[in-house]
């Protein structure tokens, strides 16, 4: 199927689209490209089977709202797929520019977070403005700017729009998790992964379904919990879980608490980062 991503191959997005169709050729083919992540999750006219989205990242942890669009209520999204990406965010700037030069830096929301305390301590002159759009926008209007302009990006992006990496990994080592999101519930018959979304209360129902997996095989590895706005003590939650086990277990479990829903089961592969 298509795999939906962000704006072009060379934005950070668009980098982790690209490794989740060669760990999983068996489900994606070619990548294409959307303007904003509403579109890529829209689904419409057919354009994509499945998008990539961050949902876990270093610096920021989970991404509220990818994580909204598995757990609200309504839902309709699966997890099909897994990859985690090293970002190694670069500094970009206009061939020839000193770092006292730069008076601002423009970045996408996860760009930004992951190197903002590198900026704040050796451009501290520099104002950070976070684009609505992607890091491809923001190096086109370094590109086009007069050298004061900087952007965090990919070593693509730079060759993209010829500019000049000034300093590389900028990021510390900075990870992120993403998901391949879709609105077919493709699920492996012995997943190792699996991801569980839900409206809970506090009533047991969060740990009945810990222990219910546990006895299929699965263990708990992450929570992430959203309040529902409507009653203390009660969230729109997801939670990943890693082991081995057949689906059948899996289904059986979650099904033993009630609103709950199995929203992935599928194999995750490991990648050096």
């Amino acid at each position: 199927m298509p795999l939906g991503a962000l704006q072009g191959p060379n934005t950070f997005g668009g980098e982790a689209a690209r490794l989740l169709t060669e760990l999983y050729p068996e489900l994606f083919g070619e990548i294409v490209y959307f303007d904003t992540a509403e579109e890529a999750l829209a689904f419409e006219n057919d354009r994509a089977g499945a998008s990539c989205a961050p949902q876990q990242m270093t610096r920021a942890g989970y991404h509220p709202g990818i994580q909204a669009y598995i757990a609200r209520p309504n839902s309709k999204l699966y997890v099909i797929a897994e990859a985690i990406h090293a970002y190694h965010c670069s500094l970009l700037v206009k061939a020839g520019t000193a770092l006292d030069a730069i008076k601002r830096i423009l970045g996408h929301t996860g760009s930004i977070t992951q190197t903002r305390a590198w900026i704040e301590e050796h451009l501290p002159q520099a104002q950070i403005t976070i684009v609505d759009t992607s890091s491809m926008d923001a190096a086109r209007t370094v590109a086009e700017g007069d050298g004061s302009i900087a952007s965090i990006g990919t070593p693509a992006m730079a060759a993209q729009f010829d500019l000049e990496e000034r300093v590389k990994d900028v990021d510390g080592g900075s990870v992120g998790s993403y998901w391949a999101l879709s609105p077919w519930p493709l699920f492996s018959e012995r997943p190792t992964r699996l991801v569980i979304a839900g409206r809970f209360r506090d009533d047991g129902r969060v740990g009945d379904i810990v222990c219910n997996l546990a006895a299929a095989g699965f263990r708990l590895e992450t929570i992430v919990p959203l309040a529902s706005g409507e009653r203390i003590f009660e969230y729109d939650a997801v939670l990943r879980f890693r082991g081995a086990g057949p689906l059948a277990a899996a289904r059986s479990a979650v099904e033993m608490a009630p609103g709950a829903r199995l929203a992935g089961a599928f194999i995750a592969k490991e990648v050096e980062t």
